[in-house]
């Protein structure tokens, strides 16, 4: 066929089943946009951060950097520079600290402290205003300006930093024509003198970034490697993006589990969606073939029209999903207080081209049904001579072979679980797919029941009316139970492990936050690894009334490899509660006793077995006084910081660190004190101590909210993700409902021409929808608790995450409900427009 006669046909297909058409491609667009924005879900942090880096770092190829975060002697500078081959150098002293503006709203930034130096190797300080730089202000990015609500007029915010509060002007707000990809990240920027006073590091940097000269990176870096030692590091400048990108592998690896299920569930959103247009498609077939149309022209009309409708509805996908993208959260709030992230959405070509393809394919796929009815010895116009209304008939070998196909892919499901515990993705696809070949079967058996309650009771006569038409339109009838059952086994199986993670996290943070009845901390310090100065302030504590106990608390962030590890230093005396239910190997008792009793840690289970270590064996930590091995005490969970923990004492620390400051203090509270009124008395400790405004005093409960809340932010893709694939099963489905309410006008006319009112017709209506839901949806949910279990047992032994049991969470019966809730209220209105059809309409046909 000529082009034109192939878009004079399909014209014509969109007058007579405009609305049919349009539902069809909403389910493909659907399905596009979920795919679409899972995927940019899950590369836009890294992608972002690389900017940010590369406009921080300029043209330097290597830096000197500091293992502690007090910093190394200024000295270094000179040395470095001193270094033959190096053609320039500029110093950064880096902290994490605490804005908060006169309206009361506040950010943790990382504030760089920095001279004019910098912009020679064309670095941060490239573009921005010099005055910046001047004495006595701080330069804000316009992303961390806007995050405190920052105005027009009189700009003053207090920093809080190293447990002191001082105010400052803000001296410049930094848009991207000034600060570049900077622009777009939670920072500041003020000279480094200054930042030296305000947290009292005198005379300390934090890195060096180095310009090397063409041909001697080789030599720069072994003279570098000299003078760092055993307790400074040698790296390159953009480090932080390995050691970033290995910190979001866990959180990738989840997102990528869940974005392939969730581009696997579209695929078949959109399949199923057109799998509804195929009766009408298989009748125009049948009488192009009577009026003697060949096969050739026939695969050219069908395949057409698919392509057309599939690149038209996935075009409105990918606008879609571009839109949902910008509503995800893209830098968690976790990591920030580690690494330097921007806030921009990057939406690279692979996954537009991904989601593109899934719409098209989907579209060819369902194509292929009915041009089955052109194999050869097949009778012209077949579809006439099925039981049922044309178009709609399904043999029941065809149903017993589904039956088979479903037991046959949930066995070999069952296999690569248990031998391949990594194989997530694949035990998913045969479980997706192993649901929707076992909706024939349950759909037979609910229509059986549904029957036999009908025959016992006369009264349900609009039940067995109901049952008639499900049995004419048993194509329909399967799609749309087939689209019920993969959303709710996506939405049980990815939402389901989402709420076992965060609950997981919820058990960790409780007994983490146990080990005190009181904390004081540096604000929004969720993880106690910013350290402070306490001059007096325990002891000031230990005189109130009702105090029993303060101790120190210390950690930070330690390099090992290509993993930022978060080290957790407690007391000794202190139960380590936070090791319960976290143990992957080893013993509770025992390596408590080990811990406390210096020399031993504990360490999450990933990070042993890449160091191919364990319980019993060694490990060599990169400290600010060199390589120091520890015993392994037991292996854990990650405690929810992705790249792993570690877990030892404060002796150790301490003399690992050089430094006896605390990053919390931990308050124990004699038993008959009121937790309230301790806290508010430590406040006004604090706040006599002069320096202490600048400290955060938390209850364990309040430090829990707090924990749970930054966890959750950490895992805001996976939420989303979930999120929005419950949204897009719902939309899908009501879709794919009223897309079937909408072609049975026709019908729906017939039985008001006998006398059947609108009312009995939305009834009949209405127990139709609850049949179909009923086999599709509880057919999904059976088979996405199967799907929930081997996405915790991914979570749990790949990723290192603390997952919660599946059996103490009711999220999937709440998925089962809200999902069939909605679907039925939203397809009352199709339900009510049809039946009011106007009973002409079937003399008209």
């Amino acid at each position: 066929m000529r082009p034109y006669v192939l878009l004079y046909l399909y014209r014509n297909r969109l007058r007579v089943h405009t609305v049919q058409e349009l539902l069809a491609g909403l389910g493909v667009a659907v399905a596009v946009a979920l795919v679409l924005a899972t995927l940019v879900a899950n590369s836009s942090i890294a992608g972002s951060a690389t900017n940010v880096v590369h406009a921080a770092a300029g043209s330097a190829t290597l830096q000197l950097e500091s293992r502690s975060p007090e910093g190394m002697p200024g000295q270094q500078l000179e040395r470095v520079e001193e270094i033959p081959g190096v053609r320039r150098a500029a110093p950064l002293l880096e902290q994490t600290a605490t804005l908060v503006a006169s309206n009361g709203r506040s950010v943790t930034v990382t504030i760089t402290g920095t001279t004019v130096g910098l912009a020679t190797i064309d670095g941060l300080a490239r573009t921005i205003p010099i005055a910046t730089l001047a004495p006595g202000g701080i330069g804000l990015s316009s992303t961390t300006a806007r995050a405190i609500g920052l105005g027009a007029g009189r700009r003053q915010v207090t920093v809080k930093l190293r447990g002191i509060a001082s105010p400052l002007h803000v001296s410049a707000v930094l848009g991207p024509e000034a600060f570049g990809a900077l622009a777009h990240a939670t920072v500041a920027v003020m000279p480094l003198p200054a930042l030296q006073r305000l947290a009292r590091l005198d005379d300390r940097i934090s890195r060096v970034l180095v310009e090397v000269a063409p041909g001697h990176e080789a030599q720069v870096r072994r003279d570098l490697q000299r003078l760092a030692g055993s307790r400074l590091d040698v790296a390159p400048a953009d480090r932080d993006l390995a050691l970033l990108r290995q910190a979001l592998r866990p959180s990738d690896q989840a997102s990528a589990l869940f974005a392939a299920i969730s581009a696997l569930l579209g695929f078949l959103f959109a399949f199923n969606a057109l799998l509804l247009t195929v009766p009408d498609r298989r009748q125009a077939i049948a009488d192009l073939r009577v009026d003697g149309t060949g096969r050739g022209a026939i695969v050219q009309m069908v395949l057409s029209q698919a392509l057309l409708l599939g690149t038209c509805a996935s075009l409105l996908g990918l606008l879609g999903g571009w839109a949902l993208t910008g509503a995800f959260h893209q830098s968690p709030g976790y990591l920030s207080r580690s690494f330097t992230l921007g806030t921009g959405t990057v939406i690279g070509l692979e996954p537009v081209l991904l989601a593109l393809a899934c719409g098209l394919a989907a579209a060819c796929c369902a194509s292929i049904v009915p041009l089955l009815d052109l194999r050869r010895g097949q009778a012209l116009d077949a579809v006439y001579g099925e039981d049922g209304a044309p178009g709609h008939g399904l043999g029941e070998t065809l149903q017993r072979r589904a039956s088979s196909g479903a037991a046959v892919l949930l066995a070999l499901a069952s296999v690569l679980f248990v031998l391949v515990g990594a194989a997530a993705i694949e035990v998913c696809v045969l479980l997706a797919f192993a649901t929707v070949l076992a909706v024939p079967a349950m759909l037979a058996g609910v229509v059986r029941v549904a029957g036999a309650a009908a025959a016992r009771y006369p009264r349900l006569t609009l039940t067995a009316a109901a049952l008639t038409s499900l049995r004419a339109t048993t194509l329909s009838s399967l799609a749309l139970a087939a689209t019920g059952a993969v959303a709710l086994f996506g939405s049980v199986a990815l939402d389901g492990s989402r709420a076992d993670l965060l609950r997981g996290i919820d058990g960790y943070s409780a007994h983490y936050v146990s080990g005190a009845d009181v904390w004081v901390v540096n604000p929004h310090d969720n993880q106690a690894i910013d350290n402070f100065i306490a001059d007096g302030h325990a002891s000031a504590i230990a005189a109130l009334p009702g105090v029993h106990s303060v101790q120190s608390f210390q950690g930070s962030f330690v390099n090992l490899g290509k993993r930022r590890l978060w080290a957790i230093a407690w007391p000794r005396g202190t139960p380590l509660t936070l090791l319960s239910g976290q143990l992957i190997a080893g013993r509770l008792a025992g390596a408590e006793e080990r811990i406390q009793a210096g020399g031993w840690i504990a360490v999450s289970a990933q990070v042993a077995a890449e160091h191919h270590t364990g319980v019993g064996g060694t490990l060599t930590l990169a400290t600010p006084t060199g390589y120091i091995p520890y015993r392994v005490a037991a292996t854990t969970t990650n405690f929810g910081w992705t790249p792993g923990a570690i877990v030892m004492n404060t002796a150790d620390y301490s003399h690992a660190w050089s430094t006896s400051a605390p990053s919390a203090l931990g308050v124990q509270l004699d038993g008959n004190a009121d937790v309230g009124t301790a806290r508010a008395e430590i406040v006004r400790a604090l706040g006599r101590a002069g320096t202490g405004n600048g400290l955060e005093v938390l209850s364990a409960a309040q430090r829990e909210r707090q924990i749970d809340a930054s966890a959750s932010e950490g895992l805001s893709q996976l939420s989303e993700i979930a999120t929005l694939l419950v949204a897009a099963a719902i939309l899908a489905l009501t879709a794919a409902m009223g897309s079937s309410i909408w072609q049975r006008r026709t019908a729906l006319a017939g039985l008001r021409l006998e006398g059947t009112t609108p009312g009995r017709l939305r009834r009949m209506l209405a127990i139709e929808v609850a049949l179909m839901l009923t086999a599709g949806c509880l057919t999904g949910a059976i088979l996405g608790i199967y799907g929930q279990l081997v996405i915790d047992s991914y979570l749990r032994h790949v990723t290192g995450f603390p997952v919660a049991g599946l059996t103490t969470g009711i999220r999937p019966l709440e998925i089962f409900v809200g999902v069939i809730v909605s679907v039925f209220v939203l397809t009352a209105f199709p339900a009510w427009l049809a039946s009011r059809v106007s009973p002409t309409l079937a003399l008209d046909e």
